[in-house]
């Protein structure tokens, strides 16, 4: 509706994770680069943890189709919430990697560890990349820490990045063995400063010029927001609808106030 009132070529604000409107802020370039770094360097696993809406997915997603380009790895993505069990998940992973399962949950995990050491001497470096992680169950936790304990003397010869809500990194810090062998990124919401930037990374990326947003209906965005990224999408795609509705041309702090109620149920 307001694309062409507008003249975009597609909505600018979608919430899901499209990697193309991923902007990146210092710390998303910071986080990225240091997990690209750990599964590179195979030095051992990693995670992101991060509130909803910052941006972790869309990172994971774009690792993963940066990854499958890369000859020298072998790469499998996981949605935790699908993997209610451990045995499910090892069944998983084995099926992403062309491994044989097995009925036994052991023989599973004995036939993964033949791969990836036929893997290592072939000269590729698998690659689990799980999002959503904070709902792994405990004894999923303890498999992926089993997987640590395939290596060399000098590498790990799987490479684990985990991607979660603040609660993986409460539930990784009881689990002591486990939180001493990962590396941790992090993600934190955006400033005012960032929240403008990245609307208009997005309005370009949809084939606008200058963001219609004047300056007080940013700040306003921002302040009902708290800079978390996917519900400065959501206002601002409500704003925008509002805009067009009232057959406005640029958007103004009175019409973001007019449409939060409808992008949010509570009005913060």
């Amino acid at each position: 509706m307001y694309t062409e009132h507008f003249g975009l070529s597609e909505p600018p604000f979608k919430i899901i994770p499209d990697p193309r409107f991923l902007w990146y802020s210092d710390q998303h370039k910071e986080a990225k680069a240091k997990i690209e770094y750990h599964l590179e360097h195979k030095d051992g696993p990693v995670y992101l943890s991060a509130e909803v809406g910052l941006g972790k997915t869309s990172i994971a997603r774009r690792l993963r189709d940066e990854l499958v380009n890369d000859k020298s790895k072998q790469v499998a993505y996981a949605f935790a919430p699908n993997l209610k069990t451990a045995n499910q998940f090892m069944r998983f992973i084995a099926d992403e990697f062309n491994v044989k399962t097995a009925r036994s949950y052991a023989q599973t995990l004995r036939n993964f560890e033949t791969f990836l050491l036929e893997q290592f001497e072939a000269g590729v470096s698998p690659v689990l990349l799980v999002d959503e992680a904070q709902n792994l169950p405990r004894d999923t936790l303890k498999t992926i820490h089993h997987l640590f304990n395939f290596a060399t003397y000098n590498e790990f010869l799987i490479q684990v990045a985990l991607f979660g809500q603040p609660e993986l990194h409460k539930r990784i810090q009881r689990f002591r063995s486990l939180s001493s062998r990962m590396y941790m990124a992090k993600l934190d919401s955006f400033d005012l400063d960032q929240t403008r930037e990245m609307m208009q990374f997005r309005w370009t990326v949809a084939g606008g010029g200058e963001l219609p947003f004047d300056q007080e209906a940013i700040e306003e965005i921002y302040r009902l927001t708290s800079g978390i990224a996917r519900d400065i999408c959501k206002l601002a795609n409500e704003t925008l609808l509002r805009t067009v509705i009232e057959n406005h041309q640029t958007v103004t702090k009175t019409l973001v106030l007019r449409a939060v109620s409808d992008a949010f149920e509570e009005v913060k």
